[in-house]
């Protein structure tokens, strides 16, 4: 009896140890993935407004949104993650604008100063040259109504094709074309600020010939330059 005891605990012990190595097996595999979810998800807390962070997050970690029970619309009462804060408060100047011209505001902590130009012949809602200061940041961006599928763009924005091309990011989930922030952003503004109107030349059909009137473009930017200090 006492010898069939050792064998059933011994068996015990194997099957034990086994079912541990195995555990230690799956968490080293899962290891390397979890520490590239984790650098990610550290790049997230960057983000200043909460309703982007949230969004960074949830991409990361792969949230699945809440399906809407039937007869209701899928956006009812939900925040609109996909678009950034200073996009929706870019559109919301935009649709303020009864003339449809440059826009001014200070939208606080939502987006900084924000300057608006909206494109002409364009059906509304129409595409967006907003330039920013949030934080002491000066950026200068396109917005588009719908998402642009790409990671940069190479355009020209000026009064002809031969300015100078210059590689713009896409950000805020495909809705911004960013020229970048600080320098790059200024040296682009100083130089179509003088011009009555500038046109965008691209490969890129979405944004390939929209026409923005800057009739008071100067003026509207005086506030912002100030607070951003150049």
């Amino acid at each position: 009896m006492r010898y069939l005891k050792m064998i059933a605990l011994a068996r015990t012990f194997v099957l034990t140890l086994i079912s541990n190595m195995a555990a230690l097996s799956v968490v080293a595999l899962c290891v390397p993935a979890q520490a590239g979810t984790l650098e990610e998800a550290r790049g997230c807390t960057g983000e200043m407004q909460r309703l982007e962070r949230l969004a960074c997050f949830d991409e990361v970690f792969g949230t699945p949104l809440a399906e809407p029970e039937a007869g209701t619309k899928a956006d009812a009462g939900l925040p609109d993650l996909k678009r950034s804060g200073r996009w929706r408060e870019a559109y919301a100047q935009a649709e303020s604008e009864a003339a449809g011209g440059v826009g001014y505001r200070n939208t606080g902590q939502a987006a900084g100063l924000l300057v608006t130009v909206p494109a002409l012949g364009a059906k509304p809602p129409r595409p967006l040259l907003a330039l920013q200061c949030h934080n002491n940041i000066t950026e200068l961006a396109l917005m588009l109504p719908e998402p642009l599928d790409a990671e940069r763009v190479n355009l020209v924005l000026g009064v002809s094709e031969t300015a100078g091309r210059s590689a713009w990011r896409v950000r805020d989930n495909g809705y911004v074309l960013s020229i970048g922030r600080g320098l790059p952003a200024i040296r682009a503004v100083k130089e179509i600020g003088p011009e009555a109107d500038i046109r965008v030349y691209s490969e890129n059909s979405r944004i390939d010939g929209l026409l923005f009137d800057l009739t008071g473009f100067e003026n509207a930017i005086r506030p912002l330059r100030e607070s951003c200090g150049w």
